[in-house]
């Protein structure tokens, strides 16, 4: 059966509906707001999800991480094209040895309050994460620092109780203001940051109101105010943009509702490569799928080819592990398991679950495959149940919402489950995920992200020397060997990676993405007629490169 996605009589068709239905349901609803500085309406941007938080020092979800990229700055950022830090705050970063780091911040720096950002903030912010007060889910960074020496204002040295490889991502966290901060467990009042906007309002977590910073050191905003609404349901979102209602939304409409806003004559449909990594995980202490055969199986059922062209379109890779193809320390000699039912059934009864009644009905046992709420997450596993339907699993799809779903696969409490890792930078996030010194318990729901309880002391070992080894070649051999070594035990069937989407106002200049997906671009946003913005300029409509020619991160 072959599906177009060419422009046809039916999804001109279904615009007009959508787009009805769009002015009938939303008219003016999602623009209104009370004027903060200007008269103009603010930019809109779609989200579906609300943040936990905008604290950086607790911020564990995705939405909450894109809010706080805008809101707060750190010494370096990751929002890059290659996903290596480049200097923000900081003018330098030194690395004369593996454990010490010199640092010199930009003596143009400034908090949202109007109060100038110094090396004592950026001890504040580093030294009590691990603090009782405090206890952010980062105090591991403090717990690596072995001491922490302000020179004066604009000068610091920090130095570590052993290399850690990662630590330059480490330096990407938020600084926050000591003198609003400082004595309680999290920042109280009003959102302070550095970052280029900054916190007006926001109602019932439901809208979030900011405004271009004046003084932020990299140039403000264009964007006078940008208002972030949360629109949980997928239709919703479609509508408000098809009813100029809002005037971004990235990552947050099914792809294959696309051809929709192709059609529509104000809108822009932009994709880019991105860093997430969408992943199928086993509880590894349940009785069946502790048994290598069977994970295998389950990975041969499911057809990844099948559902990238019919679900996204064709927008997503096929991924080996967590690392994306090109990152420098990806390995593609692996194993892999390609779509093949046979080969799936003979594994299956290998594993010792014959089918009981040959082609019949009966299968050879059931599973519970946990999801999200989200519509479109709910179809890809629903497709996926019944592709593992064909080698004799009977799969029962039970969704929820965010909290309750999130709250059961930290517990443990599924059997299978589909997640994204939405920025898969530094390889160190291995050992998070699967070092078996982070299999979260009953008394630590939050001791780490392996959630499945995989365990191999050969991984761990090797994860441990990653952690410290600080030389790049040595350090790639490590990760190919942990590459190698997961994809064989499989505590995760690697699924695709997918590309970033962003569906603009045919208005709006500038606006790029990044592979991480965060709203870097909202920095160089312009509205069409904005002063000196000049439509389809390539400086504008394309990502900028790491701009790191005169100022480097030294390592």
């Amino acid at each position: 059966m072959q599906l177009s996605f060419h422009k046809s009589a039916f999804s001109l068709a279904l615009s007009r509906f959508l787009l009805l239905g769009a002015v009938l349901l939303f008219g003016t609803s999602l623009g209104g707001c009370d004027s903060a500085s200007s008269d103009a309406p603010p930019f809109i941007v779609l989200l579906d999800s609300s943040p936990k938080g905008l604290d950086p020092r607790f911020a564990t979800s995705d939405a909450s991480a894109k809010l706080v990229g805008l809101l707060h700055a750190g010494l370096l950022s990751s929002d890059t094209n290659s996903g290596e830090p480049k200097l923000d705050l900081a003018a330098s970063v030194e690395q004369p040895s593996p454990v010490r780091y010199e640092v010199t911040l930009r003596d143009d720096i400034y908090f949202h309050d109007g109060e100038p950002l110094t090396t004592a903030d950026v001890e504040y912010t580093y030294m009590e994460l691990g603090s009782k007060l405090v206890n952010s889910p980062y105090a591991g960074t403090t717990k690596r620092i072995k001491s922490f020496e302000v020179i004066d204002e604009r000068r610091l040295i920090i130095t570590l109780k052993d290399p850690f490889a990662a630590f330059l991502n480490d330096l990407t966290m938020g600084i926050v203001p000591k003198h609003q901060c400082g004595g309680h467990p999290s920042c109280p009042g009003k959102v302070i940051g550095a970052g280029p906007f900054k916190f007006v309002s926001n109602e019932a977590d439901k809208a979030y109101l900011l405004e271009s910073f004046d003084k932020y050191h990299d140039g403000q905003p264009a964007l006078d105010r940008v208002l972030f609404k949360i629109v949980e349901d997928d239709n919703t979102r479609l509508l408000a943009m098809l009813g100029k209602s809002a005037d971004l939304v990235q990552n947050a409409v099914a792809p294959l509702m696309l051809p929709v806003l192709e059609d529509a004559e104000r809108l822009s449909v932009k994709t880019a490569p991105s860093f997430k990594y969408t992943y199928v995980a086993f509880n590894l202490e349940h009785p069946i799928l502790k048994n290598p055969k069977v994970r295998q199986a389950i990975a041969h059922g499911i057809d990844r080819e099948a559902i990238i062209e019919y679900k996204f379109r064709g927008l997503a890779r096929l991924s080996t592990g967590m690392l994306s193809p090109g990152h420098w320390a990806y390995e593609g000699d692996v194993a892999t398991y390609d779509f093949d039912v046979e080969r799936a059934k003979k594994l299956l009864d290998e594993a010792g679950y014959p089918d009981p009644d040959g082609d019949g009905p009966l299968p050879r046992f059931k599973l519970e495959f946990k999801v999200s709420a989200n519509k479109f997450r709910k179809s890809l596993v629903q497709l996926m149940a019944h592709q593992l339907a064909r080698i004799g699993i009977d799969v029962t799809v039970r969704s929820y919402e965010w909290g309750t779903f999130y709250s059961d696969i930290k517990s443990r409490n599924f059997e299978l489950t589909t997640m994204q890792w939405p920025s898969v930078l530094d390889p160190g996030l291995y050992t998070w995920i699967f070092h078996s010194k982070n299999i979260p318990s009953p008394e630590n729901r939050s001791a780490g992200a392996n959630r499945g309880a995989y365990s191999n002391p050969r991984v761990d070992a090797l994860l441990e020397r990653g952690e410290h080894e600080t030389d790049v070649e040595k350090r790639k051999a490590i990760y190919h060997e942990v590459q190698q070594i997961l994809a064989e035990d499989l505590p995760y069937i690697s699924l695709w990676h997918e590309d970033n989407i962003a569906v603009t106002s045919v208005g709006t200049q500038g606006y790029f993405m990044t592979p991480n997906a965060r709203f870097e671009g909202l920095k160089k946003t312009r509205r069409a007629g904005a002063e000196s913005a000049t439509p389809d300029s390539p400086a504008l409509a394309e990502q900028p490169g790491d701009l790191q020619e005169l100022n480097k991160v030294t390592p």
